[in-house]
């Protein structure tokens, strides 16, 4: 499972022109702020329990 330290550089390029499948040509950004937090919430529940889970989503019988 990797760690924030695992995941390598991340590069930004804004795109000037917009998204023609979208009705506003929105394009989506959310998603880069959130790269590191699966690896996160797996390591502290490993921290918690004691049991690694290396499959999302993270469920109690997993724990088990």
């Amino acid at each position: 499972m990797p760690t924030h330290a695992d995941v390598p550089g991340i590069d930004i390029h804004f795109v000037d022109q917009p998204d023609p499948q979208t009705p506003l040509g929105a394009k989506g950004i959310g998603e880069l702020g959130i790269v590191g937090v699966a690896a996160a919430v797996a390591n502290a529940v490993y921290h918690a329990t004691g049991e690694r889970v290396r499959s999302l989503p993270i469920t109690p019988d997993k724990l088990m």
